[in-house]
């Protein structure tokens, strides 16, 4: 089949061979070219690109659109997606980038370092939490969600104790099984939760990103209140959900290759290059990400007409052997810090930095507290989200 016929397959998401390795008919078509037709929820048809350098050109293009209210933009789900306020992700330039540059400083390299300590200390108090629990313990409720869902609640200023409510709103809008206006409603109802905490830190502001935002931006008149609580909303769910789904996974794929773990643990020196090649060889974005063209475009050789959508699923391009030498191994030295894993070009995880930074301190802290962890339930019934835009478990029974 080429990227020319008319017969469109569905987009896969059953992980057939392994949980922690994409659908296997990825390989074939990535053989058979960079582009192809694919069916989407709603039977429309639209573009999936299966190569590692055309998925780098797609996102580094500019008429390429992340406007997802723009006509022929593709959805995971049978309905349109629609556009949160605040959500940058969906917006293009110069919308984009005026937003984006008002969280630039928070997310800076020097910034999230003077966070290293605050979350070395909550990784220990999870990890106190867990050893006093009876065994088996769920590593996925008891440390890989609550860790960074109590980052980021710092991080804005707002109170442990609502993370619950995050959670379970991510957990609705993630869900592709449900309909696209539920996920928006979820998607609102963070906001406009949000919208409280906005209005008080124009009475009180402290030292957080929403007070900064509030004084920097809101009485400036560069942002509305309704812009910066949907732009809290996005990094509440894209903050926690992210990261809690590396950290089990990260969990399962170190126990299976026990060498690798064994370095990880005993050579700090190796963390932070190994924490990548986790990044690359999980990649647990599994919908794609999603572009619309806003003129004809020429990729792989085939002409994408404007107002037709493509699909990009990272987790493929990251498996590219053209890419990474032996992608379907994990291999702690490889040098692959060129992954796809938070994107590319202009809409690239603006958050990348401090995702690594929870991994390179919780995954060592994990193995080092209990260096005989090991899975409770073999792998085969450990149950995975795979109706789900990010790709995790359900629960990890754990014991040592």
């Amino acid at each position: 089949m080429t990227g020319t016929d008319s017969m469109a397959p569905d987009l896969p998401f059953h992980r057939d061979a392994s949980p922690l390795d994409p659908p296997t008919v990825y390989a074939g078509w990535r053989t058979e070219g960079p582009i192809r037709r694919i069916a989407q929820a709603n039977g429309e048809p639209a573009w999936l690109v299966t190569r590692y350098d055309e998925m780098r050109e797609v996102l580094g293009d500019p008429r390429m659109s992340s406007d997802v209210t723009r006509k022929g933009f593709p959805s995971p789900r049978p309905e349109e997606p629609r556009q949160t306020v605040g959500n940058f992700t969906q917006m293009d330039q110069p919308e984009y980038g005026k937003v984006r540059r008002t969280l630039t400083r928070t997310f800076m390299v020097k910034n999230i370092d003077r966070m290293r300590p605050r979350i070395t200390e909550l990784t220990h108090q999870l990890l106190d939490d867990m050893e006093r629990r009876p065994r088996p313990v769920d590593l996925h409720e008891h440390f890989a969600r609550p860790l960074p869902s109590y980052l980021i609640c710092e991080l804005l200023g707002i109170p442990h104790a609502d993370r619950g409510l995050f959670m379970a709103n991510a957990s609705t809008i993630g869900d592709m099984q449900l309909d696209e206006g539920t996920a928006f409603s979820a998607r609102t109802d963070i906001a406009e939760y949000m919208m409280q905490f906005v209005e008080e830190k124009e009475r009180d502001p402290g030292d957080d990103l929403l007070s900064d935002l509030v004084v920097n931006r809101l009485r400036t008149g560069e942002l509305t209140r309704r812009e910066i609580a949907g732009m809290a909303a996005l990094l509440v769910i894209n903050g926690h959900e992210s990261s809690a789904s590396m950290i089990g996974l990260s969990a399962i794929t170190l126990l299976r290759h026990p060498d690798q773990l064994q370095r990880f643990v005993t050579q700090p020196e190796v963390v932070p290059a190994a924490v990548d090649e986790l990044l690359r060889f999980l990649s647990i974005v599994h919908v794609g990400l999603r572009r619309v063209a806003t003129e004809d475009v020429k990729i792989g050789g085939v002409t994408v007409r404007e107002g037709e959508g493509l699909i990009l699923p990272i987790h493929v391009a990251n498996r590219d052997p053209s890419a990474f030498d032996a992608p379907d191994e994990l291999d702690i030295d490889r040098k692959s810090r060129h992954h796809l894993a938070f994107g590319h070009g202009l809409h690239k995880c603006i958050a990348q930095y401090l995702a690594r930074v929870e991994l390179q301190i919780a995954l060592p802290a994990l193995f080092q507290r209990f260096p005989g962890l090991r899975l409770a339930v073999p792998l085969d019934e450990v149950s995975f989200r795979e109706e789900n835009v990010v790709y995790s478990v359900n629960a990890l029974p754990v014991t040592w």
